[in-house]
C-alpha cells in the first residue's frame, strides 16, 4: 500500500474505535471496509493496540483500561474514578477495578492474555459484576456509574472527596459532574448514603481539603469559611475564628519560600496560619485536628 493509501487505511481504524468508545472487535473494522490483513498491518505499526485477541485499543489508553480489556471487562470504582482525575485512597493502586459480564465464565489474567484464571486467582484485580451480557462497551464505567459503585469500596470521606472534585468547577473548564448528572447519582445510591449527599462542597479543591473539612464537622469545630480571601487576589483553604488561617498542601510542588513569604504576608495582616500537608491529613488527621482546637483555644485565651 502507498502512504495516501495507509493514512486513509489509519483514519478508518481510528474512526471506529471512536465511534466504539475507543475499544472495537475485529468485526468493528471489517465492517468499515477494512480487511484482516489491513488491521493487523495498522497493528503492526503502532495504530492500534492489542489487550487481548481481536479486541483493539487506542495505544494512549491507560494500561490500567488495556489490562482490565485483557481480563474481559471496563474499568470500574476506584480505577475508573482514577482514569477520570478523581480523588482516591492511597491503597486503592493495589488493584484494578474491572466490571465483567455476569455471564462472563472464564477470565484471563490481567498480564497475560493466553492465561484463563478463576474469579479469586488474579490478585492484582478486584471484580466487580454487571447485570450486562457480552463485552461492556467503552473502557470505563460513566461517571455516575463509576462514583455509585465507589460507595461500596472506600470509606464514606473518599467517596465525599470524589464526588466533590467531580463537582468541582475549574476556571478553565466545566464541572465533571453537572447538576443533571448529580440528581442521577443522587436517584441511584443506597438509600442510606442519599443524606450524605448533603456533605457535598463544590468548593473544596482537593480531596484534603474535603478530609480536612469533614473531619472539623464531625469535631464540631467551626463555622469555617472555604476559600477565603484574606487579599484581593489572594485565597487560603480554610478562614476560622479568631482569624486563623489553615492551608493543606496538596501532593503537587509546593515553593517552600513562597508558602513562607504568603503566610508572613497574612500575619502581617493579622492573621494566624497553620499549614499541613497531604500526608498530615490523610494519615494523622486526627492530629491536625487536635492542633487546629489547640490553636483555637490559645487564641480564644488571648
Amino acid at each position: 500500500m502507498q502512504n495516501d493509501d495507509w493514512s486513509r487505511a489509519d483514519a478508518i481504524a481510528l474512526g471506529v474505535l471512536e465511534r466504539n468508545g475507543g475499544v472495537a472487535r475485529i468485526d468493528a473494522f471489517l465492517a468499515a471496509g477494512l480487511t484482516r490483513h489491513q488491521v493487523a498491518a495498522i497493528f503492526r505499526r503502532g495504530v492500534l493496540d492489542r489487550p487481548r485477541n481481536a479486541w483493539f485499543v487506542d495505544p494512549a489508553l491507560p494500561w490500567q483500561a488495556k489490562h482490565a480489556i485483557r481480563v474481559g471487562g471496563i474499568l470500574a470504582c476506584l480505577s475508573a474514578a482514577a482514569s477520570y482525575g478523581l480523588p482516591v485512597p492511597p491503597e486503592a493502586w493495589r488493584r484494578i477495578h474491572v466490571l465483567v459480564p455476569h455471564n462472563a465464565p472464564r477470565r484471563r489474567h490481567n498480564r497475560d492474555k493466553r492465561r484463563y484464571v478463576a474469579p479469586d486467582e488474579d490478585l492484582e484485580v478486584e471484580l466487580h459484576w454487571s447485570p450486562d451480557d457480552g463485552m461492556l462497551p467503552g473502557w470505563r464505567t460513566s461517571l455516575v456509574e463509576t462514583l455509585v459503585a465507589m460507595s461500596a469500596c472506600v470509606p464514606l470521606d473518599w467517596w465525599i472527596a470524589a464526588i466533590d472534585a467531580a463537582r468541582h468547577r475549574p476556571r478553565d473548564r466545566p464541572a465533571l459532574l453537572d447538576a443533571q448528572a448529580f440528581r442521577r447519582l443522587r436517584a441511584l445510591v443506597p438509600g442510606r448514603l442519599v443524606e450524605h449527599l448533603g456533605l457535598v462542597d463544590a468548593l473544596s479543591g482537593s480531596c484534603i481539603e474535603t478530609l480536612l473539612r469533614l473531619g472539623l464537622i464531625r469535631r464540631g469545630i467551626g463555622p469555617f469559611v472555604l476559600q477565603f480571601s484574606p487579599t484581593a487576589n489572594e485565597f487560603v483553604d480554610f478562614l476560622l475564628p479568631g482569624k486563623l488561617i489553615v492551608e493543606v498542601d496538596g501532593e503537587a510542588f509546593h515553593d517552600p519560600q513562597q508558602d513562607a513569604l504568603r503566610d508572613a504576608r497574612f500575619r502581617g495582616l493579622g492573621y494566624r496560619v497553620l499549614r499541613f500537608t497531604y500526608s498530615d491529613v490523610v494519615d494523622r488527621l486526627d492530629q491536625v485536628l487536635d492542633q487546629i482546637q489547640a490553636a483555637l483555644a490559645a487564641l480564644a485565651a488571648e
